[in-house]
């Protein structure tokens, strides 16, 4: 449930404060996300996303009212659970949910507590990853982060992926008056990375543990701009978290083959679990997707087609995990 991961300490701003009143408080308090409040009720959410949209499109931006730019909020009883909150940021395309009257929940504070399933990461980021050159400067970040709804990247200098800037990075440098400085000098350098081999799991592990907002993967987690295969972030997770679900599948078996049958199940991508049942079929499967519509392909795919298992396989149920 949220209470028991949400923050009770949420930063509020009143209507006639600037966005340069927004994104200062964001800076100094390392959040991204400001609740708006009018006549002492809170009417809305700022984010740094709007500020920076805001800071790249218009040269008077520190000065204009908060409540111009205001979206509205989305509140949720603090007994909401993990799952329904993630299928609410999807649904209307927030990064955050207040908690009536107590606190505040994120995409992060979600991305830290969805379940540790072996769904392949790269599944379920992006791939493609978009870079920036070290030399190039604040407002290029900006400029992508906005047009195409990024929050994390990497930058690279030559051959080598040097760090990694964020949308909180590009904030603090407008707030700054810094935005057009070379992206070498605002790019962190705690790159935080997995192997290509990394499940959801390990990268909510990461994001959990590193308090990070991205995970690289990475060919040989080698810090290569030619290795970079793909990136997730706390949205991905948050995303499939909303989606994912797990379905139950009979399997009849050759029964010479399946006690290696169970061992070459065991270590696929996706399988949570392997029961061996007694009656017409010889093994229950569970397997966890990103998403339902994957589920046909992969069974298919990965293990109809292993030796040992026979034409019959019977989906028998799916569940939201």
């Amino acid at each position: 449930m949220l209470k028991t991961i949400m923050s009770q300490n949420i930063k509020t701003l009143d209507i006639d404060s600037t966005l340069k009143d927004a994104a200062e408080l964001m800076v100094k308090s390392g959040i991204r996300r400001v609740a708006v409040s009018a006549a002492g009720n809170i009417i809305g959410v700022v984010s740094a996303r709007t500020v920076v949209r805001e800071a790249l499109n218009n040269q008077n931006w520190a000065s204009k009212k908060i409540g111009d730019v205001t979206r509205p909020a989305i509140s949720v009883d603090a007994d909401t659970s993990n799952r329904t909150a993630a299928k609410l940021m999807l649904k209307y395309g927030v990064g955050s949910l207040l908690i009536k009257g107590q606190g505040i929940v994120t995409e992060r504070d979600l991305a830290k507590v969805i379940p540790r399933v072996t769904i392949p990461a790269i599944a379920v980021g992006t791939q493609g990853v978009i870079t920036l050159n070290s030399d190039q400067t604040v407002w290029d970040a900006a400029n992508a982060m906005v047009s195409l709804g990024m929050s994390h990247i990497p930058i690279v200098s030559g051959a080598d992926i040097i760090g990694i800037v964020s949308l909180r990075d590009v904030l603090k440098a407008y707030y700054e008056g810094n935005s057009s400085s070379k992206l070498s000098d605002i790019a962190s350098k705690n790159i935080v990375s997995e192997d290509l081999d990394a499940t959801v799991g390990d990268v909510a592990d990461l994001i959990a543990t590193k308090n990070v907002g991205s995970v690289l993967l990475l060919e040989e987690n080698e810090l290569k701009a030619s290795s970079l295969r793909g990136i997730v972030t706390e949205w991905d997770l948050v995303r499939t978290y909303a989606n994912m679900e797990r379905a139950h599948v009979l399997i009849k078996a050759d029964p010479s083959k399946i006690r290696t049958l169970l061992t070459t199940l065991f270590a696929i991508p996706r399988v949570s679990n392997v029961a061996i049942t007694y009656g017409p079929y010889d093994l229950l499967v569970s397997i966890d997707v990103e998403d339902i519509e994957q589920l046909g392909t992969f069974i298919v795919n990965s293990i109809a087609s292993l030796p040992g298992v026979k034409d019959t396989l019977t989906l028998i149920e799916a569940e939201q995990i």
